[in-house]
């Protein structure tokens, strides 16, 4: 039996599941389908159910189906699969569940979030691309961001103290008689920030902070790679680095360090990373870290997703929940 869909026109009269079959001209259990997200709908019948829908305002009742939220990242993010996003895409996957709802992880947002009827969506990563095409649906879907700090403060987020992040292990290193500090990162949005706070830390013990050592690189550049930079950055004369990122982008400047430019840590060169559970702390020597609240960041999420999901529209804000560093022996 079809699952029960209903809504109001503007002139009160009540619209049903056949109401909306018979205008598409298709089977009460196929708009049934469409509107609870199964499969078995050819594309183009399920868009066409879905426009008809929309412009009557028809859903699938609240109180005989689970809240649907799609958890999305850039079909082409190197650690989809691997790294940050994955990692927070399985914390909010567990976290929807706990809280009774379904989860989508489009394989393709772009094609298939437009014919898609969702409480909500996650993003955990987007380019100017997937914002475009968030922007676009963001008057009918309410839509929660992950590390999002570009622009004008008129969506919904919650992040990491980035800021805080580059400033911790800014004060460690210089705690630990370091002058010459580099950062190692790509130049996103999350790194500027990060960046931002390690600069801070310089200047309130006014270090002097060489720009050779704290460039931010082009996260696309293949030419030099994460490896040339960081061998770019000992041969600048750095005493330490940050390589901060949840990607296993310290286990990258550990080896390079190591096993490609020889040198020593910490005794020829301190190093901070991101966390990665598991690793860091098991590696040799093992990482002096600054953990990102993944988890609770998730938790966080999901609940500001199913409220907005739910009719409660909370003005548009950015939560940002601390870090901590971990002191262990790659410093010293």
């Amino acid at each position: 039996m079809p699952r029960s869909t209903t809504s109001h026109s503007s002139k009160g009269k009540r619209s049903t599941i056949y109401d909306l079959a018979k205008l598409c001209g298709v089977s009460p259990g196929t708009v049934s389908r469409v509107l609870n997200n199964r499969d078995r709908v050819n594309a183009d019948t399920r868009e066409k159910v879905l426009k008809a829908a929309r412009k009557l305002d028809m859903r699938p009742q609240a109180g005989v189906r689970m809240k649907q939220v799609a958890v999305i990242s850039e079909p082409n993010f190197t650690d989809r699969i691997n790294g940050y996003a994955a990692r927070l895409t399985t914390h909010l996957s567990f976290a929807l569940a706990r809280n009774n709802a379904s989860v989508l992880h489009p394989v393709d947002p772009h094609r298939e979030l437009p014919s898609t009827f969702l409480d909500g969506i996650i993003a955990v990563t987007f380019d100017p691309a997937m914002l475009k095409l968030l922007r676009d649906i963001e008057a009918r879907i309410p839509i929660v961001y992950m590390d999002r700090f570009d622009g004008e403060q008129n969506y919904h987020a919650v992040c990491s103290d980035h800021e805080h992040s580059g400033y911790l292990a800014g004060q460690h290193l210089i705690a630990h008689g370091k002058r010459r500090i580099a950062m190692v990162a790509a130049n996103v949005h999350p790194n500027r920030e990060r960046l931002r706070g390690l600069k801070r830390a310089l200047s309130e013990a006014e270090v002097e902070a060489d720009d050779n050592l704290l460039k931010l690189f082009d996260e696309f550049e293949t030419s030099t790679g994460y490896g040339g930079w960081v061998a770019r950055t000992v041969r600048s004369g750095a005493d330490a680095i940050f390589a901060p990122g949840s990607s296993l982008e310290g286990v990258n400047c550990l080896h390079v360090l190591t096993y490609v430019l020889d040198k020593k840590v910490p005794q020829d060169i301190a190093l901070i990373t991101g966390e990665t559970p598991g690793v860091s702390e098991l590696l040799q020597p093992p990482l002096t870290t600054v953990v990102e609240p993944l988890a609770e960041m998730a938790e966080r999420a999901v609940e500001l997703t199913l409220k907005l999901g739910a009719g409660n529209a909370p003005k548009p804000s950015r939560t940002i929940l601390p870090v901590h560093l971990i002191d262990r022996a790659s410093v010293v």
